[in-house]
């Protein structure tokens, strides 16, 4: 599990370096790791634990516990009561988690979510949670179109998006129903073009 998180991160990283050496801007730079179980990965965030998989700003390190990825990709993962929804658990569910943690880094870099506990959030969780997941799609069309992808990958990734989405719009956190986080998905795997995620961050709903 540890050498595919490290592929996948390596992957996603490679992808938006190009995306963003051509945008101009300087290469994207985070640290990672990948704790086994009952390991632990310090941060400015917290200590991690095997249920770890959060992208810290503070010090710009991504960690995704090779416990969680395992119950990701063997569907066993799940942030609400709703039925299954039939689609298989897989290997891209995992990369999905990777490329939207990732994405959350890039958006560090941009100033779309704060790189300190004292600065303020210029959008709420659930805009920047859905834009990862926009910008996840977006990684996930690039390896449609170097041939990566293999038969069933994307549906891997729409059962994790509709695995973890949730209801508790009173909470702070809240990331995004299932059938938000399946739409912002798909929305950057129909378009790969980084610049159609930003409805996500902009508009009202």
């Amino acid at each position: 599990m540890h050498d595919f998180l490290e592929y996948a991160v390596k992957d996603v990283d490679a992808f938006w370096s190009e995306v963003w050496a051509t945008a101009g801007y300087p290469k994207p730079q985070t640290s990672y790791a990948f704790p086994g179980p009952g390991e632990v990965s310090d941060s400015a965030c917290g200590p991690s634990d095997d249920a770890a998989a959060w992208y810290c700003s503070i010090d710009d390190h991504l960690v995704v516990s090779q416990v969680k990825a395992t119950q990701i990709w063997e569907g066993t993962f799940k942030t609400n009561e709703d039925p299954d929804s039939g689609y298989p658990a897989g290997d891209f569910s995992v990369a999905y988690a990777v490329a939207h943690e990732y994405a959350h880094h890039l958006q560090d870099e941009l100033g779309i979510i704060p790189s300190s506990e004292n600065e303020p959030r210029r959008f709420p969780v659930y805009k920047t949670e859905l834009h990862a997941d926009c910008w996840a799609g977006i990684w996930a069309n690039s390896t449609f179109h170097r041939g990566l992808l293999e038969a069933g990958d994307i549906h891997e990734a729409v059962k994790t998006t509709l695995d973890i989405g949730g209801y508790n719009f009173e909470d702070v956190q809240f990331h995004g129903t299932p059938e938000q986080r399946r739409g912002a998905f798909l929305a950057g795997w129909d378009s790969g073009v980084p610049a159609e995620c930003d409805t996500y961050l902009l508009r009202d709903y």
